[in-house]
């Protein structure tokens, strides 16, 4: 019996309650937390996919922008019949639209024939040419805010939401991955530790089975240890399957460069170093602080809050009538020749006066109803998401804080069952216990050791909900 104690002595110490001394396998690569976060965000379509909002949002800006580029305008008619020129009518405009409402324009006209209409004839001495200098500006609605500025406001908001939504997505994806690195983690470290008891018990059964042919063991013994061995086996195979699909689901997050997808390959193992600190309670009241103000929700919010404040003023801004004045000089201050002239606003001139309003005003002061019950339900849903966002930082550093706690005492538990287990296999090796009560000491060291690895994946997946709970760009990942 003391050539059995030796063996399973020796067998034990490789058990350590952090993992990392478990069976070596030959050529391994190390596959870090840190480099898949690297790839993730470098590489990962959900990743790449979220970067277009901005690029979109930027898009959407220049269209809104584009209202307030200038325009130049051709209007050419020409009629010939039976050898007479009925009209040869040209208008060049130049229009130079501006965001305070105020559009200046040039218009050059060239009017000539022998049928034209009389409002549009020009004099002969002037060459049938006239170059016009004018500006047109709403009075009434439009003066202070219009249908272009609100657009340019809404697309600008836009590129708050839009930011906002890339945050928002790119951290929910890393959340996920850093999960799943975590839980293929601790399913490697499950089944090193199957691993490592499946081969304790098969040196147990061995020695056992040579002690049983020499009369110094039962048959009962032998079978004792049959069963043993075999509940191992049974059990590492689990923890086998655990580990393949724990793989299969890390390995659909790794790409590389062109929507290469990448497979983890069998030399391929975790390794330990964690990339989160486990919160303080000195930095609870900034992260709070700091959340409240830069989440991605509450920026998504507030970009809804401007558009809707924008809108809001245009729905205001269409209750008062429409009245739009447009003054032009005709060959001043310089003539079609570009000679200067006098400027003189009761001569050559050209005036015009739009005046619309609804009597009722029934679809402006609706419009103007459903923008204000908008913008009060944004309020009420930014109030909720701030109260919402404080509880589950407080309650995630409640759980990290307790679960880091846990893992130690957890450790303590699992170093203690080794030393028990350590112990029997002494008493074993002195006659003074059996393979029964081995067996016991030993499931209750592989029971804690698992109580240890699920409270580390719970420790660590606090710790990256944690700073996903505050909403920090990328988890705080440089």
């Amino acid at each position: 019996m003391r050539k059995i104690g030796l063996a399973l002595l020796s067998s034990i110490l490789f058990f350590k309650v952090d993992g990392q001394d478990t069976l070596k396998v030959q050529d391994t690569i190390v596959l870090s937390l840190a480099h898949v976060m690297n790839m993730t965000l470098s590489f990962h379509p959900v990743v790449k996919q979220a970067e277009l909002f901005s690029r979109d949002a930027e898009a959407n800006l220049r269209m809104a922008r584009g209202r307030l580029d200038p325009k130049l305008e051709v209007d050419y008619d020409l009629k010939n019949f039976k050898e007479t020129e009925y009209y040869d009518l040209l208008t060049t405009t130049f229009k130079i639209p501006t965001r305070i409402g105020l559009d200046p324009k040039i218009e050059f006209i060239r009017n000539e024939g022998t049928f034209i209409n009389p409002q549009n004839k020009i004099p002969e001495e002037d060459n049938f040419e006239q170059l016009q200098l004018g500006v047109a500006i709403p009075l009434g609605k439009g003066l202070f805010f219009d249908e272009r500025r609100n657009a340019i406001r809404q697309a600008e908001s836009f590129t708050q939401i839009a930011e906002a939504e890339r945050v928002k997505a790119t951290n929910k994806i890393l959340l996920t991955v850093i999960k799943d690195y975590w839980e293929w983690y601790v399913s490697y470290q499950q089944r090193m530790l199957l691993s490592q008891a499946i081969q304790l018990s098969q040196d147990l059964f061995n020695r056992t089975i040579i002690d049983y042919e020499f009369g110094e063991a039962a048959v009962v013994d032998t079978l004792q240890a049959k069963i043993n061995l075999q509940k191992r086996t049974v059990d590492f195979r689990k923890a086998q399957a655990d580990f393949e699909v724990a793989k299969l689901n890390l390995g659909k997050h790794l790409w590389s460069a062109n929507l290469v997808p990448l497979e983890i390959q069998p030399n391929v193992v975790p390794g330990a170093e964690s990339l989160f600190q486990t919160p303080s309670e000195e930095s609870l009241k900034n992260d709070i602080q700091f959340a409240l103000e830069n989440h991605p929700e509450i920026n998504k919010l507030e970009g809804k809050r401007n558009q809707l404040n924008a809108g809001l003023r245009w729905a205001r801004e269409s209750l008062k009538p429409q009245v739009d004045l447009s003054y032009s000089f005709i060959n001043a201050p310089v003539n079609q020749d570009f000679k200067s002239e006098t400027l003189d606003f009761g001569e050559n001139y050209k005036l015009g006066l739009d005046f619309s309003f609804p009597i009722l005003l029934r679809k402006e002061r609706g419009k103007l109803q459903q923008t204000q019950l908008k913008v009060q339900s944004n309020e009420f849903e930014m109030a909720d998401n701030r109260l919402t966002i404080k509880n589950n930082i407080i309650a995630i550093y409640t759980q990290s804080i307790a679960f880091e706690d846990l893992l130690g005492q957890y450790a303590g538990v699992s170093d203690n069952y080794r030393f028990l287990l350590e112990a029997e296999i002494i008493n074993l090796q002195n006659g003074e216990t059996d393979i029964f009560k081995l067996n016991i000491q030993q499931d209750k060291y592989i029971e804690a050791q698992n109580e240890y690895y699920d409270a580390l994946i719970k420790w660590e997946k606090s710790k990256v909900e944690y700073n996903y709970t505050i909403g920090i760009p990328f988890l705080g990942i440089q």
